[in-house]
C-alpha cells in the first residue's frame, strides 16, 4: 500500500503511514471479495418451477328430467330395502332376548290355589298329563305339563326353550307351579361357566329378584312357586377346579318370598355327573344326584329341587 502524502510504501492492513503518520485510504474491494480478503460464497439462483399445467374442467353432465326422476327412485328403494333389513335384524336380536320370556311370564301368572281349567283361561295355554318328549316325561313328578313349541341345543340334543309342570291336589286345585328355561343351558347341560364358585354369602337377606340376578351375572334355570308363598329360583353354573383339573357343576339356590319378593334363603348343592350315568337300575338322574354322599351342599338346602334331566345322560 503507497501513502499519497510521502509516497511510503506500507505494509496491508496498515491504517497509519509509518513514514510519516498520515492516514492510509483503505483499498476498494471487489464485490466478491471481504475485508480479510476472503472470496464471499456466492449463492445459487433459484430454479424457478414450471407452472403445473391445469388440467381441463370436466364439464358437469346436465340430467335430463326422465333420468333424474329414475335417479331418485334408486335411492328410494335403496333406502326401502335398508330399513327393512334393519327391521329384520332387530326383530332377530327381540326374539334371542325375549324368546323364552313368554313361558316365564306365563309360569308366573299362574294362580296357585285355583285349578288347572283357571289356569288355562288365564295363561291361554294348553296343559296335558304327558307330553310327546319322553325325555320331559322322566324328568320329575308332575301331574299336568305344558312345553314350548320352540327348541334349544343343550349339549348337542335338541330341547323346549321352557316347561312348565303343574302339580295338583283335589279338584284339580294347583299346589306348585314349575318353570324350566332350558335356554339357559343353551349348549352346555352344567350352565354358565363362572371364574370361580358362588360364595354363598354374597347375597343379602332382603335383596330383591333383579338385584339378585344382577350380583350372580345368572338368570334362573329353574323357578317353582308353591301354596307356602314362597318361591325357590336355582342358578346353575360350573367353573374349573384348580386344585382338581376338572369342572365342577352347582344349583345355586335362593329362596325368596312371594309377598315381598325378597331374598330369605341361600344354599347350594353340587351336581354330581358322574354319579348320576353310574347309577344302577330304573333310578332317576335326580334321585342319584340325591342319592350322592359326596355332593357338597350348603345349609338349609331344599329337598325339592330341581331334577337332573335326561340330556346330560345323552352327552356321555
Amino acid at each position: 500500500m503507497i501513502c499519497k502524502k510521502c509516497g511510503s510504501e506500507c505494509p496491508d492492513g496498515n491504517i497509519f503511514c509509518e513514514a510519516c503518520g498520515a492516514e492510509l485510504e483503505a483499498p476498494v474491494l471487489p464485490d466478491n471479495v471481504d475485508d480479510k480478503g476472503r472470496m464471499k460464497k456466492q449463492a445459487k439462483p433459484k430454479k424457478e418451477k414450471a407452472p403445473k399445467p391445469q388440467k381441463p374442467k370436466k364439464e358437469k353432465k346436465q340430467r335430463t328430467p326422465e333420468e333424474k326422476a329414475a335417479f331418485k327412485k334408486k335411492i328410494k328403494a335403496a333406502g326401502i330395502c335398508l330399513a327393512l333389513i334393519a327391521a329384520v335384524v332387530i326383530i332377530v336380536i327381540l326374539v334371542q332376548l325375549f324368546g323364552s320370556s313368554d313361558g316365564y311370564n306365563a309360569a308366573q301368572n299362574i294362580p296357585v290355589g285355583r285349578n288347572v281349567a283357571y289356569a288355562e283361561s288365564e295363561t291361554g295355554l294348553t296343559f296335558s298329563e304327558k307330553s310327546a318328549n319322553g325325555m320331559i316325561n322322566n324328568m320329575t313328578s308332575f301331574d299336568y305339563i305344558c312345553i314350548s313349541d320352540k327348541t334349544t341345543k343343550v349339549s348337542g340334543s335338541e330341547q323346549p326353550q321352557w316347561v312348565i309342570l303343574l302339580t295338583v291336589g283335589e279338584d284339580d286345585i294347583i299346589t306348585a307351579v314349575e318353570y324350566y328355561d332350558f335356554t339357559q343351558l343353551k349348549l352346555n347341560w352344567k350352565g354358565r361357566k363362572m371364574a370361580d364358585m358362588l360364595d354363598q354369602n354374597s347375597l343379602e337377606y332382603g335383596m330383591s329378584i333383579k338385584n339378585v340376578n344382577k350380583k350372580l351375572g345368572l338368570k334362573p334355570y329353574y323357578i317353582k312357586r308353591t301354596i307356602s308363598n314362597d318361591s325357590t329360583y336355582c342358578y346353575r353354573y360350573y367353573f374349573t377346579d384348580p386344585e382338581q383339573g376338572y369342572d365342577r357343576s352347582y344349583n345355586y339356590f335362593v329362596e325368596f318370598s312371594d309377598v315381598e319378593m325378597a331374598v330369605k334363603n341361600v344354599s347350594y348343592r353340587e351336581i354330581n355327573y358322574a354319579a348320576t350315568i353310574l347309577a344302577a337300575g330304573e333310578t332317576s338322574p335326580a334321585a342319584a344326584a340325591d342319592s350322592d354322599p359326596e355332593a357338597s351342599s350348603g345349609e338349609n338346602v331344599d329337598d325339592e329341587e330341581p331334577a337332573e334331566t335326561e340330556e346330560s345322560s345323552e352327552e356321555t
